[in-house]
């Protein structure tokens, strides 16, 4: 049975709002998790990313989306929904988009049941800082990222205390 519940922060470091994600994914490896969430800087690998997959109950990707919004902004979607966001948002694993990650996973066979956040990036410059509106919500993309978290937990029945 699979128990484990994967949370994939990926983004590039060195480009400012771009490197969010792995930032966030950073700030959970730091938390106290019970056992069976696993926390990953995904950085920017792609198709690397489906090794990941195995027992995985639950996947969790965290991603900068730029769609045109309030820098700061977080979106929450599934799956599903990438068939039908409109071409305006870039969501990607960088070398690889999330829709054709998505999409091979799914013909694989590996492609748990699947959450992805987002947060709109103000800047990509150079430098390993986040802008002032992207680090405002830091804490807000965290909560929410722990509430999916929490569910999971519950799902696979593997206890503990999230947060």
């Amino acid at each position: 049975m699979k128990e484990k519940i994967l949370v994939l922060g990926v983004g590039n470091l060195i480009l400012s709002d771009e490197g969010a994600c792995v930032h966030l994914a950073r700030r959970l490896q730091a938390r106290g998790l019970p056992a069976c969430v696993e926390v990953q800087d995904g950085g920017t690998q792609g198709l690397e990313l489906l090794g990941y997959m195995d027992d995985v109950a639950k996947l969790i990707i965290v991603d900068c989306v730029k769609a045109g919004e309030e820098p700061g902004s977080i979106y929450r979607f599934e799956p599903d929904a990438i068939d039908v966001i409109p071409k305006k948002y870039k969501i990607s694993f960088h070398d690889l988009g999330i829709y054709d990650f998505i999409r091979i996973a799914q013909a694989m066979e590996v492609l748990p049941p699947t959450v992805i956040f987002g947060i709109e990036p103000e800047t990509f410059a150079w430098g390993e800082s986040l802008s002032a509106s992207v680090e405002a919500k830091m804490d807000k993309l965290e909560e929410f990222v722990l509430g999916e978290i929490e569910v999971g937990v519950r799902a696979v029945g593997a206890g503990g205390v999230v947060g």
